[in-house]
């Protein structure tokens, strides 16, 4: 088992969040770790911001294969996330509609995306639109870390976190060219290269999608892309850029219940630099600059006409240090300032973040891990915010692995609920305090038949206080305000399966059994199903055929309206190589054509068919 400090060595050429090819570069210089190289693919990295064992990570966290949803024709972040254990996803029916993760039962808004090691989303600037569109195009890693984060990430990460990395390029030149065709005047085309030296490596991607679903008025457009430049200018510096952008214009026409036509034009642009270096065996610091902008335009077509503008611009500089100060402890502590600028339909306001935290990894023996974290925000606009975490993970047998974690969160005000927006009739609440958060969260993984099979079983418990609620100041103008006066209460199980049966077979299971409660009236919270199962064969019929299916239940639910009946959908999908380089594709979505909905008033869509070329030089 590597020790901690040849796992801290290739923390300089992984990064806080980066994955796999760069260390092929680096493997030739001085500053290359010791000993066989590691399969990079077993590392998880969200979990402490820096490559871990997944043997030793107490908290729950799953790394997506991206090989497997390529192969099972899976192109979107939304049905990729889905298919989690823990992770409902809800979307207002159609393609780029708004999306929204309930990540344990949690609110849409409790979930924090860290894309390339930078905070995407806050209270007041959703992800909603940006998941309603998000492909796969240009991602090298995906991780869904669950469980209060706060520790780590800072606001928003109550329910959890969902990184995104932009892949790293390495290796001779190549890259990929794919075309798809199907139902609802469904067109698009993604391209992407990538490449590199001992020393230098690139990857970039374009993608371009247009639709019209399936209700009237409700075509959906969206052009997304990403980059990633390093170099290792010595063997002991690697410097780089990222940049992810997606523009999405959109058809709205409301839902079935209340028409409300409009049109949506949606930007999201992320770009980071950042520096890592290395000083000595034991000792690396990375520092990241990044900024984030989000355009939301809402341009009323109806009888009452309006125009609709949100945007926010963060920045953030990030400061991480990781010291494997012996063979069985790292320590990685960093601070955190941020910046932000929003305007909400004319109204602007402002705030200012500055955060620091230490987190502690350390091998009590080679059986059992401890990891233990503290730290502190503090909002210019809301005050601090102190929390904490702490996990063990021990390996009692080869293959057995039990591991059991305790944390606190926090979500800061957004900017509308604090300032209020005049427009929308909402007023200021200037003693508006953070919500706040503890949870646990217990689990057992076994590997069995010499890896063939492999099993998790993990119960969670959340408990939030001082939850943001919309109240009521006057009915004759209905004029309200957010205020701190929720409870609630989530918890459940989440169980998961993989088995592998022989080369030609594979399939996976993931199950989540959630009770969400509002502890005041002890009534179950809104679209978080009680039961969410997503199952899925991949087989190998012959040297050039693929084929597979997959199946998703969701059962027990509430929504806003009546009692929202249970669904099932299947998918299935089938490929066939031409040569080494031309692949063709068929699926079938929702293919026994189930009428439901996601979000009351807002039907999914009916039966599709796609067919799509992918040809790789």
């Amino acid at each position: 088992m590597p020790s901690l400090s040849r796992l801290a060595g290739w923390s300089l050429v992984l990064g806080a969040g980066a994955v796999l090819c760069a260390v092929t570069r680096a493997q030739t210089t001085p500053a290359a770790p010791v000993g066989d190289p590691l399969p990079l693919g077993q590392f998880v990295v969200s979990a402490s911001r820096t490559p871990q064992d997944p043997k030793f990570v107490a908290s729950s966290v799953t790394t997506l294969a991206l090989a497997d949803l390529a192969a099972a024709q899976v192109t979107d972040l939304r049905t990729a996330l889905s298919a989690q254990a823990g992770v409902g996803v809800v979307s207002s029916g159609a393609v780029g509609g708004q999306t929204s993760v309930f990540l344990r039962g949690s609110n849409s808004y409790q979930t924090l995306f860290i894309v390339d090691g930078v905070r995407m989303n806050d209270r007041a600037a959703l992800y909603s639109n940006f998941l309603g569109g998000a492909d796969l195009a240009g991602l090298g890693r995906i991780e869904v870390l669950r469980g209060p984060q706060s520790t780590l990430y800072g606001s928003s990460a109550m329910g959890g976190v969902i990184v995104l990395d932009t892949a790293r390029g390495c290796g001779p030149a190549g890259g990929s060219l794919a075309t798809t065709v199907g139902s609802f005047d469904t067109r698009g085309a993604t391209a992407t290269a990538q490449g590199g030296t001992r020393t230098f490596g690139y990857s970039a991607s374009l993608g371009y999608l247009e639709t019209a679903n399936d209700r009237p008025a409700n075509a959906y457009r969206q052009w997304s892309g990403s980059t990633r430049l390093e170099e290792l200018v010595t063997p002991a510096l690697l410097v780089g850029v990222t940049f992810r952008g997606q523009r999405g214009d959109s058809e709205e026409p409301g839902s079935l219940v209340y028409a409300a036509p409009g049109k949506v034009q949606a930007d999201n642009t992320l770009a980071t630099a950042y520096a890592e270096a290395k000083a000595g065996d034991h000792f690396t610091s990375r520092l990241t600059l990044g900024q984030h902008r989000r355009s939301y335009t809402y341009t009323s077509t109806g009888a009452y006409g309006y125009v609709s503008e949100l945007k926010n611009r963060r920045e953030v500089l990030d400061w991480q240090n990781t010291w494997a100060a012996t063979e069985q402890l790292e320590v990685v502590a960093g601070a955190n300032r941020e910046r932000s600028h929003y305007t909400i339909d004319a109204a602007e306001s402002s705030d200012d973040v500055t955060a620091g935290f230490l987190s502690l990894t350390a091998r009590l023996s080679p059986a059992v891990a401890l990891t233990a974290g503290l730290r502190h925000d503090d909002f210019q606009s809301a005050g601090g915010a102190t929390t904490g975490r702490t996990g063990l993970a021990w390996l009692p047998l080869p293959g057995t692995k039990f591991h059991a974690t305790y944390g606190t969160g926090f979500t800061a005000p957004g900017s509308d609920d604090r300032y209020g927006v005049a427009n929308w009739g909402q007023l200021p609440s200037p003693g508006l305090q953070p919500e706040e958060s503890r949870g646990w969260d217990a689990g057992l993984d076994q590997t069995l038949l010499s890896g063939a099979l492999t099993l998790s079983a993990t119960y969670f418990e959340n408990r939030f206080r001082e939850l943001f609620q919309w109240t009521y100041v006057s009915y004759v103008t209905y004029e309200g305000r957010i205020v701190n006066i929720d409870r609630a209460t989530t918890s459940g199980a989440e169980l998961a399966a993989a088995w592998a049966f022989g080369p030609a077979v594979k399939s996976r299971l993931a199950y989540t059994y959630l009770d969400a409660r509002d502890d005041t009236t002890q009534q179950r919270l809104i679209r978080r199903p009680r039961h969410t199962l997503d199952a899925e064969v991949q087989v190998q019929l012959a040297p050039a055929w693929q084929a597979g299916a997959g199946l998703h239940v969701v059962a027990g639910r509430l929504d806003a309206g009546p009692a929202m009946p249970d669904y099932t959908t299947v998918r299935l999908f089938a490929s066939y190589a031409v040569n080494d380089r031309l692949r063709l594709k068929l699926r079938a979505e929702n293919a026994l054509n189930r009428d439901y909905q996601e979000v009351y008033g807002y039907p999914a869509l009916p039966r599709a068919a796609y067919a799509s070329a992918d040809w790789r030089f």
